[in-house]
């Protein structure tokens, strides 16, 4: 018994003074330069704009400035409020294939279709309210 109880306290301290070896991270994956994708002209396109539009022959922002003869003006705008950056030289250049990407299709539904679809998400059940648990 006087040889166990030793024996056992210089193993557990052992056991704990050693450190489990970290299991090693996995290698992470190359990309190879090839497989990169390149964005498409219209993509490239849009992000020129910096969020303006072309419309009706002259740069709107959604935020209430117009681009005009090289500088940005405010319209609606609050005052105080930092001016967008313009439309980069790739978007001024292209203006017309701008439009033609911004612009949505035309909604093809007649004014019957909408009121029954318009009905039919009315009359869908709606889940329960989530007022809280009862623990």
């Amino acid at each position: 018994m006087k040889r166990t109880l030793p024996f056992l306290l210089a193993l557990t301290t052992f056991a704990i003074a050693l450190p489990a070896a970290p299991t090693p991270t996995p290698a992470p994956k190359r990309n190879s330069t090839k497989s990169e994708k390149i964005s498409a002209p219209q993509e490239t396109l849009a992000q020129s704009a910096n969020g303006w539009a072309y419309a009706k022959g002259e740069w709107v922002h959604p935020e209430g400035y117009k681009f005009v003869n090289g500088k940005v003006l405010r319209t609606t705008a609050r005052t105080g409020k930092a001016f967008p950056k313009p439309p980069g030289k790739l978007a001024l250049d292209n203006a017309q294939k701008l439009t033609a990407i911004a612009t949505p299709a035309p909604d093809t539904k007649t004014a019957a279709q909408k009121a029954a679809e318009e009905r039919r998400k009315n009359l869908a059940p709606r889940p329960a309210p989530q007022t809280g648990s009862h623990l």
